[in-house]
């Protein structure tokens, strides 16, 4: 796995441009599912944090063992083959939580800290190589509410992956701004407008909307809010949209997504839209894991 940030020239932006032109090399790593199916996840888990008190971030102290049990109840159960995380303190609880309540359930842990004052981070965990992430932590944004510019409350952290055809995939997953003020909603649907930009601009779509991508997470509004707008224009779909309401939320909101570009939600497998909720989930966290599976 390589992490840059934008702006870098590596060996593998040379392999994604490649790719991206329908080139590959031979020994491209890929993942091919057992399943014929991709399974694709976004979890908000609450805080997890770790017994350390960081005087730079307004932590909130250590997850109990009980609740780290029902996390981790949750995802093996689920068993997504990519999860997409919100609120995590660092990727070294992330590494922890894996070994210890996961059994090392996913090879590939990527974090990039972002810029939340209390910390809380968006990841991802996956059972295969992740070939190339980009943060977007320092992307400046503008701000419609003040003559300045704001960044993402947390980050858009990319990681992209190959399938045996050659497809670069590419998750996008980010937690933002949250409130019901104007200036929250303003915020958060300039983050959502950055967000359109970011996939037109940098290639992940192209003008005629090819290119696998997923854009998985918290984001903080609802569908008829109006917050999200921006991104519909991608364009991006919503495989729960025809869904009776759906919440994801313990407030009862619909407040996490799972939206895909047309080439990726051509393989959407139709009815495979879950909200989990059983077992230990009310206990594990204020929002439930929302998954779908995807033709592979």
């Amino acid at each position: 796995m390589a992490f840059m940030r934008k702006g870098q020239i590596t060996l593998v932006t040379i392999i994604t441009v490649l790719v991206f032109l329908g080139c590959t090399t031979a020994d491209t790593p890929y993942f091919e599912s057992s399943k014929d199916r991709l399974r694709i996840g976004t979890y908000n888990v609450q805080n997890l944090f770790d017994d350390v008190d960081d005087p730079h971030k307004a932590d909130e102290g250590q997850t109990t063992p009980e609740r780290l049990s029902d996390l981790a109840s949750v995802i093996i159960s689920v068993d997504c083959d990519v999860l997409a995380l919100q609120e995590v303190e660092n990727i070294e609880t992330l590494r922890a939580f894996n070994e210890l309540y996961l059994g090392n359930l996913y090879q590939e842990i990527v974090l990039v800290e972002g810029n939340d004052p209390r910390g809380i981070d968006v990841a991802v965990m996956a059972k295969f190589p992740i070939e190339n992430v980009i943060s977007y932590r320092d992307r400046e944004i503008p701000d419609i509410t003040e003559d300045r510019t704001i960044r993402f409350s947390r980050d858009l952290l990319v990681v992209q992956w190959s399938d045996r055809a050659g497809n670069t995939w590419n998750l996008l997953t980010t937690h933002l701004k949250s409130g019901t003020t104007s200036a929250d909603r303003l915020r958060r649907t300039a983050q959502a407008r950055e967000i359109a930009s970011i996939c037109r601009e940098d290639g992940y779509i192209s003008t005629m909307g090819n290119g696998y991508v997923i854009l998985a997470g918290d984001l903080n509004a609802e569908p008829w809010s109006g917050d999200l707008g921006a991104l519909s224009g991608v364009p991006f779909s919503d495989p729960a949209r025809d869904l009776p309401y759906r919440m994801t939320h313990a407030s009862g909101k619909v407040l996490d997504y799972i939206l895909l570009s047309p080439d990726a939600d051509c393989r959407y497998i139709v009815g495979s839209y879950k909200i989990y909720k059983e077992y230990s989930a009310e206990d594990a966290s204020d929002h439930y894991l929302i998954y779908l599976d995807l033709e592979y």
